[in-house]
């Protein structure tokens, strides 16, 4: 199972690479690189050794406190304040606190003689002392709701891989059991109902395998299952004596579960109905899956057969496979289109809406067509 894990260096940085996209250059991207493996670097660090450098970061800070005399330098110890808390707790953010105050103090000599009660350098320190004291107040409140917030993440995220695991075996166990029980029969054409169902069930189980292996629960690859599928069922449903050539030609497109499951099982259907129908009695075909992203994405199933008969209309003349797939187009609001294609053979185009931004995801589109007979 993998989990994306929100370190410090990750909350740390975001904001700078915010600001890093927005107004681009090389120098920005190194400058980030850079910081992101100082911060990274932090978080390997013990609670000691954090301490130890915010007491380092206190000396100089001090020094030049000292050297210039300038009140404005009591911002600077802020930097050690909030390395001690984030990387060492609240008891060290407090003492680096009280002590880069005292060190405020110390090291401007000529504060007594800038105020005109020998008293209120020492008002200031204190004020100073209570708002890093605050300052760390809030900065371990908010690291430990990062924890918490961390760990829910990562128990909800084991729950998911559990529930998508369970699911998936016990769609392997309805596959199973539905093969057991064709064997017992004779009859080819029940037989044939009962490998459609298998195909089905199948499709379902493995986009719930593809989500808790990914890690990835609020959205999946459909592009990559697409593949998948169309290469499973060429190699058990070709028919006998055919050498057909597949070729799949997938955008990255991202869906949630039950819009995958859904279009899977529409490719499902409209591959099936490709290869009982497209391909009887030929020695050699191809067939095309086609997946095209956008703001209405596409995804298109041709084959090179005889075409459908003389006045079909898929409303009215349709089977129960593709009274599934207008049914299932309906459900994620979409359009289905099946006609003739003017090269030769029948075309099942499947419209339907973007749902989940768009993302980059790595696939390797397949340029060759591969072949099964």
């Amino acid at each position: 199972m993998k989990t994306k894990q929100l370190g410090n260096s990750d909350l740390l940085i975001t904001p700078i690479r915010f600001v890093a996209s927005t107004v681009g250059g090389s120098t920005w991207e190194q400058s980030l690189a850079a910081i992101h493996r100082a911060l990274e670097l932090l978080d390997r660090i013990s609670h000691t050794a954090a301490t130890v450098l915010a007491l380092v970061f206190v000396a100089v800070i001090a020094w030049f406190d000292y050297v210039t005399g300038d009140f404005s330098l009591a911002v600077f110890y802020l930097v050690p304040v909030v390395l001690a808390t984030w990387y060492a707790g609240r008891v060290s953010g407090w003492f680096i606190g009280v002590l880069s105050a005292a060190a405020w103090l110390v090291g401007d000599p000529a504060l007594s003689h800038a105020y005109g009660h020998p008293l209120m350098p020492y008002w200031n320190a204190a004020m100073l002392a209570l708002i890093y004291g605050i300052v760390a107040h809030l900065l371990s409140t908010l690291h430990r709701l990062q924890a918490e917030l961390q760990e829910r993440v990562e128990r909800r995220t084991a729950s998911l891989a559990e529930v998508h695991h369970r699911v998936k075996n016990n769609l392997q166990i309805i596959s199973s059991l539905l093969m057991l029980q064709a064997e017992k029969l004779s009859n080819a054409a029940d037989k044939a109902v009962f490998d459609e169902c298998r195909d089905r069930i199948y499709s379902m189980a493995r986009l719930h395998e593809q989500l808790y292996s990914s890690g990835e629960f609020s959205d999946l690859d459909f592009a990559a299952h697409l593949r998948e599928m169309a290469e499973m069922l060429v190699r058990s449903h070709t028919p006998q004596g055919c050498v057909l050539a597949l070729d799949v030609r997938a955008d990255p497109v991202a869906v949630d579960l039950d819009t995958a499951v859904t279009l899977g099982l529409i490719a499902n259907e409209l591959l099936l109905n490709a290869l009982k129908h497209g391909f009887a009695g030929r020695p050699a075909g191809k067939l095309t899956v086609e997946l095209y992203g956008g703001n209405r994405n596409e995804m298109t199933v041709r084959d090179d057969g005889c075409g459908l008969p003389p006045g079909f209309d898929a409303t009215k003349d349709a089977g129960l496979g593709l009274e599934l797939v207008l049914g299932m187009t309906r459900q994620i609001r979409g359009e289905a289109k099946i006609e003739n294609d003017p090269a030769g053979g029948t075309r099942a185009t499947i419209f339907f809406p973007s749902l989940l931004p768009s993302k980059t995801v790595k696939t390797e589109p397949q340029s060759k067509p591969t072949y099964h007979d």
